[in-house]
């Protein structure tokens, strides 16, 4: 009977530590999990911020057709082997630079992957960019790799801006998603962030492409007069 007791002790504890190894494997770190949840501000809340300067622009590469391509990394010099930007995504990347200006909003550094379809993007939008390697697509990527890129994002979201001017980073949605626990969805949409003290920052805001150019239209609408009212 102490043999069977003894047995079927160690099996409970077997079926026990099974369970918390499946639990621990299929758990989504917090972070992630409330990630999405979190509203976020709209640009109409972070216009007169972004026209003062000091925060950093995340901007996911513009619409992108999907067809056909297989994005080699061991060959990212070649366009023709990468998705490119679709007509939309070319539309909406220069209608988020031109609002931008419209806007009044300064820009200071632009710096990209080394994909064509986010150099393309900063391109159409700002005019210029820097590329850095380290913006490279993360899905693919050793572990050790995706951690380093990591890293180097996150400096790049805690590091302000010369004064009076924001940064942009233009990359992919899989980084932000491991620097920031942000799924930047969809292609186009950009993420505003305040660095803060130590190297930290905050996310602040979401912006859509439509969202810029609304602003725009908004911004340099007439006023429309009262109509009199009888006395």
């Amino acid at each position: 009977m102490i043999k069977l007791e003894h047995s079927a002790a160690i099996m409970m504890r077997g079926f026990v530590l099974a369970a918390l190894l499946i639990a621990a494997a299929t758990a989504v770190p917090a972070g992630r999990a409330n990630a999405q949840e979190k509203p976020l501000a709209t640009l109409a809340e972070v216009r007169h911020e972004l026209r003062q300067g000091g925060l950093v622009i995340y901007l996911r590469h513009a619409a992108t057709d999907q067809a056909g391509a297989n994005d080699a990394p061991e060959d990212l010099t070649s366009c023709d082997r990468q998705r490119h930007l679709s007509a939309k995504g070319k539309a909406d990347a220069l209608q988020i630079g031109e609002s931008i200006k419209a806007l009044g909003i300064p820009i200071g550094t632009v710096t990209t992957s080394p994909y064509c379809r986010a150099k393309d993007t900063a391109r159409l939008s700002f005019g210029r960019f820097v590329e850095n390697p380290d913006l490279g697509f993360v899905i693919g990527s050793t572990s050790a790799e995706t951690r380093r890129r990591t890293e180097s994002l996150r400096r790049m979201l805690g590091t302000p801006p010369e004064k009076g001017t924001n940064n942009v980073v233009v990359s992919h949605s899989a980084n932000l998603l491991e620097a920031a626990d942000i799924f930047a969805k969809p292609e186009g949409a950009a993420y505003i962030f305040r660095p803060l003290a130590n190297g930290q920052f905050q996310p602040l805001a979401r912006i859509l492409p439509e969202d810029w150019v609304a602003a725009r239209i908004r911004s340099s609408a007439p006023l429309v007069p009262r109509p009199a009212t009888d006395k």
